[in-house]
């Protein structure tokens, strides 16, 4: 059975009523992990209460992070025997028969020998209308190969975003959970270089199933290609995680070497485009340094 786990932070309204709807006829029970400083369940209770689904409300009361929000999902799916968690975004929408297509493709993967780490759909991404490109990293440079809607062959990429991924109890149960102290950012990638580095298992995207998405808050050109921006707090823990996890045993060397190379790029382009530069500029510095001394978890914003 799939428990989807959904984590929420001040969520739009209509976004999650979207998602919610388009997950009622697909599973059984939903788990919502509330990340909010001030709940939202009485905001959204008229939302709850026309969806026929068993709802496992968590109410934080502060935000503690995605990777803690979802680890506290997987836990309770753990002490409850599901076969299957559904990592979700709070604004992602779901195609019909989404969760039953990536059960499809995770079996026939199974059935021929795969060590199958997660499976995902392909996002289109509702700002650019751009669909997600597979990832796979050499010695300092990304390679992206596009995934064809079209074909009907999974898509190896060395990790896949979180939103929409469905990985299996007992995968997790080996790998790990997610990483508490990466608090956001770099917490889908960090998992899927541990599951493919370390324990030789491997993430798939499915042509077949298409999902749309936010990424980002706005978007920018850069080198010939879209570049997602965050706010100045997100940048903060992109740059901070990055230079921890080059430390890690879970990144792989070619992983480790991009970062090496991204981290200053990172520091330059989000300062540049920041609408307080000296400001973004000192706090991605700060960044740096928390990464380095591994100030993690909130860091700077403790």
């Amino acid at each position: 059975m799939v428990l989807p786990i959904i984590v929420l932070f001040n969520p739009e309204k209509e976004l999650l009523k979207r998602l919610l709807i388009s997950l009622k006829d697909q599973v059984k029970d939903i788990c919502i992990v509330d990340n909010s400083p001030i709940s939202v369940k009485n905001k959204i209770g008229d939302i709850l209460n026309i969806i026929p689904n068993k709802v496992e409300y968590f109410e934080l009361n502060e935000n503690k992070g995605i990777a803690t929000a979802q680890n506290i999902g997987i836990k309770y799916a753990e002490d409850n025997n599901y076969s299957h968690v559904l990592l979700l975004d709070q604004d992602s929408g779901l195609p019909d028969n989404m969760v039953k297509g990536l059960l499809n493709a995770e079996n026939k993967l199974l059935e021929i020998g795969i060590k199958v780490a997660t499976v995902g759909p392909v996002f289109i991404d509702e700002k650019t209308n751009e669909s997600v490109s597979a990832i796979h990293t050499k010695l300092f440079y990304l390679k992206r190969v596009p995934v064809d809607v079209n074909s009907s062959e999974p898509v190896v990429s060395d990790y896949i975003i979180a939103s929409g991924s469905l990985i299996r109890m007992s995968v997790l149960k080996e790998i790990g959970f997610m990483v508490d102290d990466l608090f956001i950012d770099w917490v889908d990638i960090e998992w899927g270089e541990r599951a493919n580095h370390i324990y030789g298992y491997k993430s798939f995207i499915i042509p077949t199933v298409i999902m749309r998405h936010s990424i980002g808050d706005e978007t920018t050109k850069s080198f010939g290609r879209n570049f997602n921006l965050h706010s100045d707090f997100r940048n903060y823990f992109i740059v901070r995680n990055a230079v921890y996890l080059i430390r890690s045993k879970s990144m792989s060397f070619n992983s480790k070497s991009l970062s090496l190379i991204k981290i200053p790029y990172y520091i330059i382009l989000y300062s540049f485009m920041s609408k307080r530069r000296l400001y973004s500029l000192g706090l991605l510095v700060k960044a740096a340094f928390d990464g380095i001394v591994s100030n993690m978890g909130k860091g700077h914003f403790k």
